[in-house]
């Protein structure tokens, strides 16, 4: 199952997700309603496989995952190019509003840092507006595009304290230093 535990917070485990949990991830996205497949892709999407193996198919990019009682119940991404990130994360509907998108969200922030990278990015659906909130708490100064998006981008070391303050604030425990 899941990898290194990065974090804990009231009842939820968040780890670090391998290739080996692929079959999680996809299970993850195939039991989500299709609003929040399509705020999370930007689209409709059906089948995940492809998308499961481009998230492992290079070091650069990782995942993070949420779990609660051993289950998947939400799920974040950082795809890479060694140098700057784009974050992208998802909540099972039952799990919202419980601080589980801003905790991931920060913690992607934080494995960019420590990986070394240098730019942060997000595109968020506009009707998304929780997703949007988080992405400016978090520094992202997320603005509208043509085409119903959002974009927000900052340099990572700007905002590793926004991340580390809201973790705190959400109750979440770090298990690693970032």
């Amino acid at each position: 199952m899941p990898g290194p535990l990065l974090a804990r917070m009231s009842g939820y485990e968040l780890r670090l997700l391998g290739p080996e949990d692929a079959q999680a991830i996809k299970y993850f996205y195939e039991s989500l309603d299709q609003l929040s497949i399509y705020y999370r892709f930007l689209g409709i999407v059906k089948y995940f496989d492809a998308h499961v193996a481009r998230l492992f198919s290079s070091q650069c990019n990782y995942a993070i995952g949420a779990l609660a009682s051993g289950a998947l119940i939400a799920e974040g991404e950082g795809f890479s190019d060694c140098r700057d990130a784009e974050l992208a994360f998802a909540v099972m509907p039952d799990y919202r509003r419980r601080g589980l998108g801003t905790v991931i969200a920060a913690l992607l922030i934080l494995e960019a840092y420590r990986r070394g990278m240098r730019t942060m990015e997000a595109y968020m659906h506009a009707e998304n507006k929780a997703a949007i909130r988080i992405g400016n708490r978090l520094g992202l100064h997320m603005c509208p595009e043509e085409g119903g998006t959002y974009h927000g981008r900052a340099e990572i070391a700007a905002i590793r304290p926004l991340a580390l303050k809201a973790l705190e604030e959400k109750g979440a425990a770090l298990a690693v230093t970032y």
